[in-house]
């Protein structure tokens, strides 16, 4: 796979060339830029699968009726703007942007080629777009961002320990919608007069360091947020949690699909199909600048009823029936 195109000369007229949003002509390929944080590799929460899934699912396939540019960043973010570069320089139809990072540098690379984006958070504070109704440029897609997801997450937690009231955070404070996460977290918290202690995990390498401050502050339960440094490495903390007996909620089904005690977030199979359903609007003439970005509208509930009994927790009936899948 070709990781390095010349950029120089190729990217500037790239830039400059005007590109619209329209439908593909007759017998032409369109060529697709991926552009994502993450490894090469697919692993427990790589966006591959689910994106082409709903892409085959609407008829298109790698190598048949579209052609797919793949650029990871393998969790390096300072990498992301000459990926994106190439991708202009080649230049590709539409680029998908896989995170708020890799967005941010599809945009500074262009403004003409479409843009469809996917697991972004606060779209319109991190100036991809001008609204989610009408974006206004060339990008749209799909955010996780939620306001009511912090308040599930602590109900949920609430509800599975009645006496909470120190809460840890897993917390990645370079990531901007983060802060903003543990912001809504703070306040779901404070409102239920549960405490909030923040961990910081500023580096990829930082997790294992991070770990054992958790339990500094004698916390009753841990809260992973839904993305950051930390999900390189999903069992190390699912591990660490089991070990300490500490109830864990995650931001993501993988977790406790993987062992951990819950889950409370949104579907991301469910964004990443949608994501697909954008890219085949945009292919076939849709104008980014109008399409408006897609907001989660479902929160789901995730249990691990073998892990509580691990942690010898009782689940109140009335939780495990908000739950949408429980695994025994």
């Amino acid at each position: 796979m070709n990781r390095r195109g010349f950029v120089g000369v190729l990217a500037g007229a790239a830039l400059l060339r005007p590109r619209v949003a329209r439908a593909q002509p007759a017998g032409k390929v369109p060529r697709i830029g991926y552009l994502s944080v993450e490894r090469a590799v697919p692993g427990l929460f790589h966006s591959h699968d689910p994106v082409f899934d709903g892409l085959h699912e609407r008829g298109y396939a790698d190598g048949r009726n579209i052609v797919i540019e793949y650029r990871y960043a393998a969790g390096k973010v300072e990498q992301l703007p000459s990926l994106a570069a190439e991708l202009a320089a080649l230049p590709v139809d539409l680029i998908l942007a896989i995170s708020t990072p890799a967005a941010r540098a599809a945009l500074a690379a262009t403004r003409t080629i479409p843009i469809v984006f996917a697991r972004v958070g606060d779209p319109v504070g991190n100036g991809l777009v001008a609204s989610l109704a009408r974006p206004g440029g060339n990008a749209t897609g799909v955010t996780v961002f939620s306001a009511q997801l912090a308040d599930k997450r602590i109900e949920a937690l609430k509800d599975a320990l009645p006496g909470l009231s120190r809460l840890a955070v897993l917390h990645d404070p370079i990531f901007s919608p983060r802060q903003v996460e543990l912001t809504q977290i703070t306040a779901a918290a404070s409102s239920r007069k549960v405490h909030v202690h923040a961990v910081d995990v500023r580096s990829p390498g930082a997790l294992e360091q991070a770990l054992p401050g958790i339990m500094k502050e004698s916390p009753q339960a841990l809260l992973v947020e839904s993305g950051g440094w930390f999900e390189a490495e999903p069992q190390q903390i699912v591990e660490f949690a089991l070990k300490n007996r500490l109830p864990t909620l995650y931001g993501r089904r993988e977790y406790a699909e993987s062992g951990g005690f819950m889950s409370c977030g949104i579907d991301y199979r469910e964004m990443y199909r949608t994501a697909a359903d954008y890219i085949v609007r945009v292919l076939k003439g849709a104008q980014p600048a109008v399409t408006p970005v897609q907001e989660p509208t479902n929160v789901e509930l995730v249990i691990n009823m073998k892990t509580a009994k691990a942690l010898a927790l009782t689940i109140p009936p009335a939780l495990l029936r908000r739950a949408n899948q429980i695994f025994e």
